[in-house]
């Protein structure tokens, strides 16, 4: 992280989205957002009965959410879970009152700041360990405990009243801090984070306040206004991954205004070598305690330099489509915000919790259906299959990449972590859709366990199939606290080689379609085979000697390879800003990619750092890649995927089933012609 001045001096632009309203929010999209913020006034978080978060959604402010599940999963108790995950000490704003048989001793964390007229909110935790219900009055209401159970309470205090009663005891829980103001500014639009010396964040009035994977506020500007508490800041500020991270400190003094204006370096400059990022799948609105604008998705896609975002609409678990007024508005076209070198359009994820979830990038108009298999949405049954959706989406215009493939690292050798959980998210249906020709590219990177994928990618791969790496992050933009998925756009993207030509999202489909992409949340990966790079093919001959080069840069990477249908072909670790040289003499046909990877690291807004390519396709005499035993697994999947719809799947007539086991036999001839004794490659 990179020290500097903070009167350094830099040019500054106009703000984002310098568009009429009127274009922005056409009369349908402003009634849209409209419903949305009443459905957000009457239930926050949950618009209406569709996110149920359960116990967990109010943790997430002082507790990792993703260890918190992690814990619970591995303990089976949801109080052992909270008791192990609470930090030693304590964060900003968290009290826990212990319940025992002689009292209710108390600890917590740093009071946070508040400002003069303003109210802000801390977490009271009662942990019982007593072996009968207790009640805890807290802020004047009682609150029942369960025997050996927690409870997080909100309470809510002011400038004027930072005490909140606990019990009988009256304790001080916030500090009243006199008021500075904070002005930010930067050349283009930037992501921003400000925290005191309590790391509280803070944020401007007009701006949603998001935090990200790390726990971390962030908003987007280039001059930004904001009041602050009269104490020790730390700015941050950087504009995505093709960024570092610049920082000042402040100690702003009561009532004084002071502005901070930073410029990141640059670390890489994709546009420059004529590569261009691209983030498939990304909710503006999916419920959330945030609603979420066009201004607001403009901004935050303009702060992260984010080449190409494609917003999606898409249900949750009803019948509503988020967001389907405003596909429906633009679809196929740029919109409104859009400029050269930074697109965005509308699309749609289609969604089925047994079958999978693809998305599609910009459509010319609405599918017939935008979802299947939701008990309380308008199509019920899994019926018709997603080959169907692929197919139609396909014929008007899109591209279509499934996404989130696997959640299990598939570290048994078999598909079986993938089939796990009857009716997941998880991409059941791409083994046979990829086999029919229906879809384009697999999603690495997103919410999803990115080895498993890996695995999954590979093996379609060794069966000859020619798919695109993507990313999808699945980031929900009305959402402020929720690990990942509150991360901003494009914290992992698909990178596409446009092959010079400029930016536009035909251009960009058409690479995505040969397969000139590679995925990463951060580092920069190029590949070179006897000079084609990804998506291309190699013609070749047995004895054939390829030179091979792997390139990367950026923080993180612990171990750079090239990979092959038998696995790792070359590595080299400590790997961070290296390249990997090597020779490979062809034997058989084959694909060869190039993946870096490395363990969590502060740059990158995920649990791992991680890039894959696309590959090379090396033939000989014409033919490709084809492993017997990679057919089989795929196989050993279409079966499991039968046996899971046969006995979880919700279909009215025996046709309907019928239907999809005719998508899994279409494949199965697919594979198997492939799985005979005598590999080709």
């Amino acid at each position: 992280m990179l020290e500097t001045d903070v009167r350094s001096r830099v040019r500054l632009t106009r703000v984002c989205c310098d568009v009429p309203e009127a274009v922005l929010l056409p009369p349908g999209v402003a009634e849209m957002l409209a419903e949305y913020r009443r459905l957000h006034a009457a239930t926050p978080i949950d618009w209406g009965g569709e996110n149920p978060t359960g116990p967990g959604r109010d943790y997430g402010r002082w507790l990792n959410l993703r260890r918190l599940w992690s814990t619970v999963r591995e303990t089976g108790s949801w109080p052992e879970g909270v008791r192990r995950c609470l930090p030693d000490p304590l964060p900003c704003g968290l009290v826990v009152v212990t319940v025992t048989p002689s009292g209710l001793p108390t600890t917590a964390g740093p009071a946070p700041r508040v400002l003069p007229g303003a109210a802000t909110e801390i977490g009271v935790l009662i942990d019982s360990r007593v072996e009968e219900e207790a009640e805890v009055v807290v802020a004047g209401a009682a609150h029942r405990v369960g025997p050996g159970a927690v409870a997080l309470v909100l309470a809510g205090v002011t400038h004027d009243r930072p005490q909140c009663m606990i019990g009988e005891t009256q304790l001080s829980v916030a500090v009243p801090t006199d008021v500075s103001r904070l002005r930010l500014r930067s050349g283009p639009i930037s992501r921003w984070a400000v925290t005191d010396d309590r790391a509280e964040g803070w944020f401007p009035e007009d701006r949603l306040r998001k935090w990200d994977f790390h726990g971390r506020p962030f908003f987007h500007g280039n001059d930004v206004v904001l009041d602050v508490p009269a104490a020790p800041l730390t700015v941050v500020c950087t504009r995505g991954m093709e960024f570092d991270q610049v920082t000042a400190t402040v100690a702003p003094r009561p009532g004084e205004e002071v502005e901070v204006e930073l410029e990141p370096a640059r670390v890489y400059d994709a546009a420059g070598r004529g590569w261009y990022g691209g983030d498939l799948h990304v909710h503006m609105n999916y419920s959330g305690d945030l609603v979420c604008g066009p201004h607001d998705a403009a901004l935050m896609q303009r702060g992260e330099g984010l080449h190409l975002m494609n917003l999606v609409a898409g249900n949750l678990l009803g019948a509503r489509i988020y967001d389907r007024e405003a596909f429906e508005h633009f679809a196929g076209e740029d919109l409104p915000w859009s400029i050269e070198g930074q697109l965005a359009r509308w699309g749609v994820e289609f969604r089925n919790d047994l079958l999978g979830h693809f998305h599609a990038l910009s459509p010319t108009g609405p599918p017939v259906r935008y979802q299947t298999g939701h008990e309380r949405s308008e199509h019920p049954q899994d019926w018709p299959p997603n080959a169907t959706a692929c197919e139609e989406l396909r014929g008007l215009g899109a591209t279509v990449g499934y996404t989130h493939p696997v959640f299990s690292p598939l570290a048994d050798g078999t598909p079986a972590g993938a089939f796990v959980n009857p009716r997941s998210v998880e991409a059941r249906e791409l083994v046979a859709d990829a086999a029919l020709g229906l879809v384009d590219s697999v999603d690495l990177l997103g919410p999803n366990d990115a080895a498993g994928t890996a695995i999954l990618y590979h093996h379609l791969l060794n069966c000859g199939l020619r798919l695109a790496a993507t990313v999808g992050s699945d980031v929900f933009l009305s959402h402020s606290r929720a690990g990942n998925f509150s991360n901003p756009p494009g914290w992992a993207r698909a990178y596409a080689d446009l092959r010079g030509e400029p930016l536009s999202v035909a251009g960009w489909q058409a690479a995505m379609r040969a397969g000139r992409t590679f995925a990463t949340n951060g580092p920069w990966l190029e590949l070179d085979v006897a000079g084609h790079g990804p998506g291309d093919v190699v013609a070749a001959s047995v004895g054939t000697t390829l030179s091979v080069s792997a390139r990367v840069v950026g923080s993180g990477v612990e171990v750079l390879e090239v990979l092959g249908p038998d696995g790792v072909l070359a590595e080299t670790k400590g790997a961070e800003g290296g390249e990997l040289l090597t020779e490979l003499t062809v034997s058989v046909p084959m694909w060869i990619a190039a993946q870096a990877s490395g363990p969590e690291h502060d740059s990158v807004l995920g649990p791992s750092v991680f890039a894959h390519t696309s590959p090379v396709y090396v033939e000989i005499d014409g033919h490709g890649v084809a492993r017997a035993g990679s057919a089989r697994w795929c196989l050993d999947w279409l079966n499991r995927l039968e046996a899971l719809a046969r006995a979880h799947g919700r279909f009215d007539t025996e046709d309907q089933l019928n239907d999809l086991l005719a998508v899994l036999d279409a494949a199965r001839g697919f594979y198997g012609n492939l799985a005979e004794p005598t590999d080709r490659g």
